[in-house]
């Protein structure tokens, strides 16, 4: 959701800001995995810039959930952003407006014209942003403190099993990773061939 709200401002309105927001996008292609997980450790770890106020409100981000979802997001909504904004772009804004005039709402208008007309575009970038999201390492590894059974994902799990000489175990969940990763590649190949024009046509604008 967050690289279709940023590719919607970036493709569809003119506002200060823009370039700030288009290199923000552009971020996580430049800054090494593991800085950016330091960098969140670093806001919102105990002693993080914002650590006393989320612990005197009981709020836990670093070493839980929530920080596995910030440094994937991080990582991941480039993907998406990147597929969507050019082809919206090429779009134009001449559906929309017509969907305003005729009295639509700008919920209704993103969600029954400007979505369906880039739907192939945000499948390929979602299934990039996946593709991304279920190899990274390096981010999640600062911020989860890879507690068993609550942070620690596939290719964490992978690590600690290794480390505690269960290669068998470790083996057979990396052989579980990279049929996923297949099965994402499979769906890439199929998808650029059935709709390959379509999404060849928006890198091109």
């Amino acid at each position: 959701m967050v690289g279709i709200a940023a590719a919607w401002a970036v493709a569809k309105f003119e506002f200060r800001g823009k370039n700030l927001l288009i290199s923000l996008i552009d971020l996580p292609f430049s800054v090494s995995p593991v800085i950016s997980g330091l960098v969140f450790v670093l806001l919102f770890g105990a002693q993080g810039y914002f650590g006393p106020w989320l612990q005197a409100h009981d709020i836990k981000i670093v070493f839980a959930l929530p920080g596995l979802i910030l440094a994937t997001v991080f990582v991941t909504f480039p993907f998406v952003a990147r597929e969507l904004i050019p082809h919206m772009q090429s779009l134009g804004s001449a559906d929309e407006e017509a969907a305003l005039t005729l009295g639509a709402s700008p919920w209704r208008t993103f969600f029954t014209i400007t979505l369906p007309n880039v739907k192939w575009s945000l499948f390929y970038g979602v299934l990039l942003c996946n593709a991304r999201a279920m190899g990274e390492f390096g981010a999640v590894a600062v911020v989860s403190g890879k507690i068993r059974g609550e942070t620690n994902t596939m290719p964490l799990h992978v690590e600690i099993l290794y480390n505690e000489y269960m290669g068998p175990a470790a083996f057979a969940v990396a052989s579980l990773l990279a049929g996923l990763a297949l099965v994402t590649l499979v769906l890439k190949t199929l998808l650029e061939w059935h709709y390959g024009d379509a999404i060849a046509a928006s890198r091109r604008h």
